[in-house]
C-alpha cells in the first residue's frame, strides 16, 4: 500500500512523500514554488530536516527547478534548458539564484565567463 503526503520542513517549503510497508521514505522532491522559489543548493536543508526524522530519500532533487529574477523588469522566471534569458523580457538572467533580493540586488548575467 502506498500512501502520499505532504511534509513540512523549517522554511515553510512543502515535499511530497510517499510510504510503503510501514517505512517512511520519500520518493520524489522538488523545489518547485509559486511563493519561495527555493534555490537548487536548499537540498541540503531538506535531507537535514528528512534525516533528523529518520525518513530516506532520493539523495537530491528528482525536480529540479532554477528560478532566476530578471534584473530588467524584476520578474521571477524559470531557467529552461540552460537558457538565462528572461521569458517576460528577454533581458539576461543572473548565474546566482537572487529571487531573495530586494530591488537593489546585484546580479551576474549568465553566459560567457557569467556562470
Amino acid at each position: 500500500m502506498q500512501h502520499t503526503a505532504r511534509l513540512g520542513t523549517g522554511g515553510g517549503r512543502g515535499i511530497r512523500s510517499s510510504a510503503e510497508s510501514g517505512a517512511w521514505a520519500v520518493g520524489e522532491v522538488s523545489n518547485q514554488s509559486t511563493g519561495y522559489c527555493p534555490d537548487v543548493a536548499s537540498w541540503a536543508a531538506v535531507a537535514d530536516a528528512l534525516d533528523a526524522v529518520g525518513i530516506g530519500h532520493p539523495g537530491a532533487y528528482t525536480h529540479a527547478v532554477v528560478f532566476r529574477r530578471c534584473p530588467a523588469c524584476r520578474e521571477v522566471a524559470i531557467v529552461r534548458e540552460d537558457d538565462f534569458v528572461c521569458v517576460f523580457c528577454d533581458g539576461p538572467l543572473p548565474a546566482r539564484w537572487n529571487v531573495d533580493g530586494g530591488p537593489g540586488a546585484p546580479a551576474t548575467p549568465a553566459g560567457p565567463g557569467g556562470a
